[in-house]
């Protein structure tokens, strides 16, 4: 809508011209007359014509001023409507700047993980060095060793779990300066996903996982049932099904140590490990 026009200031100003010129001109030509009191009387018809015109101007001013209002209404919607498209662009852009910075933490730590990883190395017998990975694979069979020594389980689950500590701590004493960094940094991996507000954070914890080999997995089992892990990463484990795809063959006594997790840690795989072990008992 475009903004009405006003009316010339001059035009107000030969209006108050006219009008005194009448006004002094009926006074001259009227002085000399007798019948200048009955002509007199005709102006109180004039002046109801003023009083008329005035009232008239006094509308259409209201009318003008109602105009500027409207628009003035309209102006401020639009402005309303702008701003709001503005906080909407901002937010967006606000979203899209956590979420890179998230990503780029993210993706930081998961190359100083795979950094430990490959750092890794253990010399054996005959001198043979075991790098990466690989060094799981012989960490697990110590693990298998130290269970070996056990004669005897007892069925209870807090028994099995008192025996998996006991297990694990005396292996951890050895190799907490190689193993102790690798899980500090994986369980900081995790936590940075599960405090963030990025969505679809089981996409995220799934590339952590997919960076683990079954042997990682299978440490990753027994660690957060440890005192190192319990009340913290075990949590998180259970949330984020960080033991699906796990080989639970792999695992020291299955049928026992299986039900110390919530289903919700094996992800989609519990019904078919349910089904290889025929658990007798669900987890808690």
């Amino acid at each position: 809508m475009s903004k009405p026009s006003k009316p010339s200031a001059f035009w107000l100003i030969g209006l108050w011209l006219v009008i005194i010129f009448v006004w002094a001109g009926s006074g001259f030509w009227l002085s000399e007359k007798p019948e200048r009191g009955t002509f007199g009387d005709m102006f109180g018809a004039i002046n109801a014509l003023f009083s008329g015109l005035a009232f008239a101007t006094l509308i259409y001013t209201t009318w003008l001023q109602r105009e500027e209002l409207a628009l003035q209404r309209e102006e401020l919607a639009s402005t309303r409507e702008e701003l709001a498209g503005q906080k909407e662009q901002l937010e967006q852009q606000s979203g899209t700047f956590e979420l890179q910075r998230f990503e780029s933490t993210f993706f930081s730590l998961l190359e100083a993980h795979r950094q430990i990883v490959s750092s890794m190395d253990l010399v054996g017998d005959n001198n043979r060095v075991t790098k990466s990975r690989d060094c799981f694979k012989v960490w697990y069979k110590r693990l298998k060793n130290i269970h070996a020594a056990y004669a005897f389980y007892q069925p209870e689950k807090d028994a099995a779990l008192a025996t998996v500590q006991d297990i694990y701590s005396r292996l951890y004493d050895e190799l907490q300066s190689e193993v102790g960094h690798y899980f500090r940094t994986l369980y900081h991996i995790v936590k940075l996903v599960n405090e963030s507000g990025v969505p679809n954070k089981q996409r995220y914890t799934s590339l952590a996982r997919a960076q683990l080999s079954s042997y990682e997995q299978a440490f990753l089992f027994y660690n957060c049932l440890s005192t190192q892990g319990d009340k913290k990463f075990k949590p998180l484990v259970e949330k984020y099904a960080l033991l699906e795809n796990l080989p639970t063959e792999l695992l020291l006594f299955p049928r026992l140590h299986i039900p110390l997790y919530a289903a919700s840690a094996y992800g989609d795989d519990y019904d078919s490990i349910w089904e290889r072990h025929e658990l007798n008992q669900l987890p808690a």
